[in-house]
């Protein structure tokens, strides 16, 4: 579960980032009379940011629901072969 959920995480949060980031330069670079907070491209970028921490949550619980199993290292190798 991690790999597939923290790769989808990874990914869409460091997408989010990327966003914020050009933002903010393009705010130091340009001094435009507009605040970060009046764009569209903030929120969809701060969704991203936060879409993508849950997806990596996700993965981690997940992956400590499987590795807390019960039956997690019960292998039927002895009654299969007939030993």
């Amino acid at each position: 579960p991690m790999h597939l959920f923290g790769l989808w995480g990874f990914f869409t949060f460091f997408t989010g980032f990327i966003f914020v980031a050009s933002l903010i330069t393009d705010k130091i670079i340009w001094k435009d009379g507009f605040g970060i907070t009046n764009k569209p491209a903030f929120y969809l970028s701060l969704t991203a940011m936060i879409i993508g921490t849950l997806f990596f949550l996700t993965g981690f619980i997940a992956e400590l629901v499987v590795r807390n199993a019960p039956d997690r290292n019960n292998y039927l190798i002895e009654e299969e072969l007939g030993f």
